[in-house]
């Protein structure tokens, strides 16, 4: 049986800034691209949104007011 990390069986992470391959290593904490010294920590904790992820979806509006009804018409005419 193969016991491997569970980040090395995703492949390579790539880099934000310069998007460059970045091999994880079991159970190192990578903080700083070692291409471009990017750091790492702004995207970790939320601050800052990762290049080419998918957004958060737009809230739904509110439903409109069901539309009234037409006056009836005067008799005769």
């Amino acid at each position: 049986m193969c016991f491997r990390p569970a980040d090395a069986s995703a492949g390579p992470m790539k880099c934000p800034e310069c998007g460059k391959p970045i091999q994880m290593l079991g159970g190192m904490k990578i903080e700083k691209c070692p291409f471009c010294k990017a750091d790492f920590s702004e995207y970790i904790n939320g601050t800052k949104p990762m290049p080419g992820a998918p957004g958060a979806p737009a809230a739904p509006g509110a439903p409109a007011a069901p539309g009234a009804p037409a006056a009836p018409k005067a008799p005769g005419q």
